[in-house]
């Protein structure tokens, strides 16, 4: 079993068992083990080996496919924002770029606003993290040729969001924009 495989797939003691620190940064078909624990379906696991691999000096930057790591976390069909909050913050730390974006996903804050089924009460762990950057960018063109603050105003289902939004900005000495 290569490790991408395991660490996508496997329970942390099962990822263990398959693997060696020196293997923090490896890849297989281009796709690093960092990533493949980002896309892990089980959020226990997902965060235990990723945070191991973390530990282990795996790199934070890293990418697949015009996807970065924030992309592949916030991505994921089951979240656990409580559990994952503090891994967010640890591939933001480690350099991950919080405005990345990805073609057919926008920045990672636009990804996770397309977690219809959270609630923005349900992702506040995650948007707490986001918002303590003062690099998030929430103007800037991503997905749909939209700015994450267009797509939350037109979007009517993250007034919650929104309101966070507005107050990042203005606390930030940034124009709200008028959006027609």
């Amino acid at each position: 079993m290569d490790i991408v495989y395991a660490a996508q797939t496997g329970s942390l003691g099962g990822f263990l068992d398959a693997y060696d620190p020196s293997q923090a940064n490896a890849e297989v078909k281009g796709r690093s083990v960092l990533m493949g624990a980002l896309t892990n379906v089980d959020p226990s696991a997902r965060g235990a080996i990723a945070t191991r691999l973390l530990d282990d000096g795996a790199d934070a930057t890293t990418t697949h496919d015009g996807v970065n790591v924030l992309h592949a976390l916030l991505g994921s069909a089951r979240l656990a924002p409580e559990l994952e909050a503090p891994l967010l913050r640890r591939l933001l730390d480690g350099g991950a770029d919080v405005n990345a974006v990805a073609k057919d996903y926008g920045t990672p804050l636009q990804l996770l606003m397309s977690q219809f089924v959270y609630t923005d009460e349900a992702l506040a762990p995650f948007y707490d993290v986001l918002f303590t950057r003062g690099d998030l960018d929430l103007l800037m063109t991503g997905a749909f040729g939209k700015s994450a603050y267009v797509m939350a105003v037109k979007g009517k289902r993250r007034q919650g969001l929104r309101a966070r939004m507005e107050q990042y900005l203005s606390i930030r000495g940034i124009e709200i924009p008028e959006v027609v």
